[in-house]
């Protein structure tokens, strides 16, 4: 049998299902994953088969690992709730990327200062 096909549809379900939970048009997914459009369509219709470079850069471009996109829904490990709350921490430290990043820099340098005081 081949599983050509099936592979192909639960990639293309699972590019659109992620595409949807992280907000994204198909023209901002490829922009984001560095494809055309026509392609993403054709990836989600399950007419077009992707390499490990692209499922790489889709993935990436959808904030999953990316193994997630070639697990059948009905196996998948992960529920929706769960990536829904990882997508809304990621949205939300990008957001305060900056703020966070001195804060981060501002702890290690009272604990380097602390560390090189004690020497």
């Amino acid at each position: 049998m081949d599983d050509k096909p099936r592979i192909r549809n639960v990639i293309a379900q699972n590019v659109k299902k992620y595409r949807k939970l992280n907000n994204l048009t198909q023209e901002a997914l490829a922009e984001a994953a560095e494809v055309s459009n026509t392609y993403i369509a054709n990836i989600e219709c399950g007419q077009s088969w992707i390499s490990d470079k692209t499922a790489e850069k889709i993935a990436q471009a959808l904030h999953i690992d990316e193994y997630l996109l070639f697990i059948p829904e009905e196996e998948e490990s992960l529920n929706t709730s769960s990536i829904k709350e990882r997508q809304k921490m990621i949205k939300y430290l990008k957001s305060r990327e900056k703020e966070l990043g001195l804060y981060v820099k501002d702890f290690f340098s009272e604990i380097f200062e602390k560390v090189l005081k004690e020497k």
